[in-house]
């Protein structure tokens, strides 16, 4: 049951990141939205270190040194996209999305606890990417989003 909760989260908060990027690429950000995803991946943390590691900074360390590090670069850049303004809270939710795809791609395909998370996390990459990159070409093109709702 810890596993379904503290991992839950850490999809919910993938998701979050994921639809922060797409409306970042669509210019129409959200503060409420970043700070919802900042509270959910900071909860999934806390949950990590809590139920997972014991507060043990030795277990945490010694289980993957490379996956501490990419955890906590990943858990910084989100929560300074989250604090910063326009436009540096996009470019720090583009600079997280990398990373933590890496660290959720690479625990999803190595544990066999969250194993039911990969094709839904590969799926959730590959729609925000083809998302990302129809709007900025639109946007390129002088396709404005909204005018297309406007004309619905």
């Amino acid at each position: 049951m810890r596993d379904h909760i503290t991992f839950g989260l850490a999809y919910a908060g993938y998701l979050l990141l994921c639809i922060n990027l797409v409306l970042h690429a669509a210019r129409r950000p959200r503060r409420w939205l970043l700070w919802t995803m900042a509270v959910t991946i900071s909860t999934h943390v806390f949950l990590v270190w809590h139920w997972r590691f014991g507060w043990s900074l030795e277990f945490a360390w010694g289980k993957s040194p490379a996956g501490f590090l990419v955890f906590h670069s990943a858990l910084a850049v989100l929560i300074a996209a989250t604090l910063a303004r326009q436009p540096w809270s996009g470019r720090l939710l583009l600079l997280g999305i990398p990373i933590v795809s890496a660290g959720a791609l690479g625990v999803a395909f190595r544990y066999e606890y969250v194993a039911h998370y990969r094709w839904l996390l590969v799926t959730t990459l590959l729609f925000t990417a083809a998302a990302c990159v129809w709007l900025r070409v639109a946007a390129r093109s002088g396709i404005d989003a909204r005018q297309s709702e406007r004309e619905s």
